[in-house]
């Protein structure tokens, strides 16, 4: 997480910068107990006064995170709008191929009935009309996650997440 940074902050360029932030985040400590530990420890003075002044305005953990969540939702919602606009595409596409695979069957069954022969470029029509339908709805079950492969990898996914947990309570 990218912090803030000032030249005029003591804390900023302190040596002890990772040290004074670890000790206010992680081990909750006022600014006053940091000012004290950290002229006990490493024999530095920086007032409470500006340690809190830097937490406040440099080191703000729940505005950075109100930041980041807010663009990683923008990012989501293009995202999301560009798979709608997809599968929409695919529908319009699979719609047309759907209406013109029952079209070559309707003119299949005419010359059937008229002629009882019909020729190999309709047949082969037919073939790649309904070629086409299972080819959209193929590639939309994939954009939705929804096709074995997807299912497959959801799984292999899972049991390494449960191998990685297993390993790790081993470990302990």
């Amino acid at each position: 997480m990218p912090a803030g940074y000032s030249t005029r902050c003591k804390v900023c360029n302190s040596l002890h910068r990772v040290e004074i932030e670890k000790w206010a985040k992680e081990d909750g400590l006022s600014p006053r107990a940091i000012s004290a530990k950290l002229k006990e420890e490493f024999g530095e003075q920086i007032s409470h006064k500006s340690i809190w002044q830097h937490l406040c305005e440099h080191f703000d953990v729940k505005a950075e995170a109100r930041k980041q969540y807010k663009k990683s939702q923008q990012q989501m919602e293009t995202s999301v709008k560009k798979a709608l606009s997809d599968l929409q595409m695919l529908d319009f596409i699979a719609q047309d191929s759907y209406e013109l695979h029952q079209a070559v069957r309707a003119w299949l069954d005419e010359l059937i009935r008229q002629k009882g022969k019909i020729p190999k470029t309709l047949v082969d029509l037919y073939g790649v009309t309904a070629s086409e339908v299972r080819q959209q709805l193929k590639q939309k079950s994939e954009l939705l996650g929804d096709d074995p492969m997807s299912r497959l990898a959801d799984g292999v996914a899972t049991w390494a997440e449960l191998v990685q947990a297993v390993m790790t309570d081993e470990d302990e």
